[in-house]
């Protein structure tokens, strides 16, 4: 059984793959004189294609890494660039090879991943690396932290800042679409040390994602009340002055009935029982509304938690003479409801039609 990293188990090789695999130079120099393409795909398995410079790296052979080199090998394809395989799955050696060699080092994988990110996944010890060799931790290592954070590493965390990386770090990515910021991430994650550390170190707790959550909401919707705490004392007081906010929210023409119920003592709603188990919505207070965009359209959201559904979020529209409208972030849909008073009597009905798609016909 030959074990190619995190690539897979195989029980064989191909000819060409185990002359790599094991460093047989004298079998690929005879390959190469036999007209051996050294930038043609080895097929290892039905899904896993590998290139012979891709493989070389995977097992460590910096013999065979030379030799592709001395022979032309592209160290910067697109989309596969040779230094990110290197920087997670070798030792220094082979990386300073490349390095000195002419591989780019800011080039990034088919999934927008780069240096940083892929010696974080593979060998950590890479990244002080990385940076000597001249890629700027700063402004590359910001989807780092922010994993990192997620993943409780706070080794790697205090490393980065450290180093000078944005500790607001919010750019969007495949993971985090949503303008996440470190903070943010450790709020949902209900990591309350990672939380007050990364605000010790400088995060600022008003920052909202991209729709409109900051960490306090977001803990707030988490119903994790001593993060929330902790997280309003640190916020200016006008974010939870009910006379500030209510002034703040005139351009949505909340109706006084609306007002009431968000100002009032019972914010949960419990829904009559229905075949898709949802069993209550609970909104935020007037002050804790989020003010949030879909589309063009400007929305302030409602509920902290609906039941089974933390994908689905309660806003009202004021553009539509005062609707409750429902948003579904995963897949992004919106549909314009009912009347609060509508939507009060009877929750269920409404959101079950919103989830089969009865909105949209």
């Amino acid at each position: 059984m030959i074990k190619l990293k995190d690539i897979g188990r195989f029980e064989e090789l191909p000819e060409i793959a185990m002359h790599i695999y094991q460093g047989n130079i004298p079998a690929l120099q005879a390959a190469l004189a036999a007209g051996w393409d050294v930038e043609e795909g080895i097929v290892l398995s039905k899904h896993i294609t590998l290139s012979p410079l891709d493989l070389s790296l995977i097992s460590e052979r910096l013999d065979v890494v030379k030799l592709l080199v001395e022979h032309g090998v592209n160290l910067n394809v697109e989309k596969n660039p040779a230094f990110l395989r290197a920087v997670r799955y070798c030792k220094e050696d082979i990386v300073r090879y490349l390095a000195e060699h002419g591989v780019k080092l800011d080039k990034l994988n088919q999934v927008g991943s780069g240096a940083y990110s892929q010696a974080y996944y593979g060998n950590k010890s890479n990244i002080p690396l990385i940076q000597e060799l001249g890629l700027d931790i700063k402004l590359h290592g910001g989807a780092v932290l922010r994993q990192a954070v997620s993943d409780h590493d706070r080794k790697t965390v205090a490393y980065l800042l450290d180093q000078g990386v944005d500790i607001n770090y919010n750019k969007p990515d495949m993971v985090y679409p949503y303008l996440a910021t470190p903070l943010t991430v450790a709020t949902r994650m209900g990591n309350l040390a990672m939380v007050q550390y990364l605000i010790e170190r400088g995060a600022d707790v008003t920052l909202a994602e991209k729709g409109g959550e900051r960490p306090y909401t977001i803990a707030v919707s988490n119903k994790d009340k001593v993060m929330a705490d902790y997280l309003k004392a640190l916020e200016p007081a006008e974010f939870h002055d009910i006379e500030n906010k209510k002034y703040e929210l005139k351009k949505y023409k909340l109706t006084d009935e609306l007002v009431r119920f968000l100002t009032g003592n019972s914010l949960r709603l419990e829904l009559s029982q229905n075949e898709y188990d949802i069993g209550y919505i609970d909104f935020f207070t007037l002050t804790d509304t989020v003010e949030m965009k879909v589309g063009r359209q400007k929305l302030l959201r409602l509920s902290a938690d609906i039941d089974n559904y933390s994908d689905l979020q309660l806003v009202w529209n004021p553009k539509k003479k005062g609707l409750i409208g429902c948003y579904d972030v995963e897949h992004q849909e919106y549909a314009d409801l009912c009347s609060f008073p509508e939507f009060f009597a009877q929750p269920e009905l409404y959101l079950i039609k919103f989830l089969e798609g009865g909105f949209g016909e």
